[in-house]
C-alpha cells in the first residue's frame, strides 16, 4: 500500500511538472514577434517627436524641460549633462521626447540617479 501511494504521488508531481513545462514553453512561443530593430545610429523611442508634449534637452550645461515647439526652457534642473553617460548626452542633443508630465518626471529621475 505504501508503494502505491508513493507511485501515485510521484505520478502527480510528474504530471504537474509536465503541465508547468508546457505552459512555460507555450508562453515563450506565444510571445509577440520581436519588433524590427532601429537603423544604426537611430533609437526607437516610444514617443515620437510629433506626439511629444515636452522635450528634455541640454541648456547651459544642465538638463532642461522644454514645451513642444518652444525654444526657451520651462524649467532647468541641477543635472549636469557632463555627468551623464554618452548615450544619454546624445539623446539630449537631439531632444528627448516625452508624451506627458509623468514621463518627464520618470526620465528626470532616471537621469538624476
Amino acid at each position: 500500500m505504501k508503494t502505491w501511494i508513493k507511485l501515485a504521488g510521484t505520478g502527480m508531481l510528474a504530471a504537474a511538472a509536465l503541465c508547468s513545462a508546457a505552459a512555460a514553453l507555450g508562453g515563450i512561443a506565444g510571445t509577440e514577434a520581436a519588433a524590427p530593430e532601429a537603423p544604426a545610429g537611430k533609437l526607437d523611442w516610444p514617443t515620437g517627436a510629433e506626439d511629444a508634449e515636452f522635450f528634455l534637452r541640454e541648456f547651459n550645461g544642465c538638463v532642461a524641460v522644454f514645451a513642444a515647439g518652444e525654444s526657451s526652457p520651462m524649467t532647468t534642473t541641477g543635472i549636469d549633462v557632463r555627468s551623464l553617460r554618452e548615450a544619454d548626452r546624445a539623446l539630449l542633443l537631439s531632444g528627448l521626447p516625452c508624451a506627458d508630465r509623468d514621463e518627464v518626471l520618470t526620465l528626470l529621475e532616471d537621469l538624476g540617479s
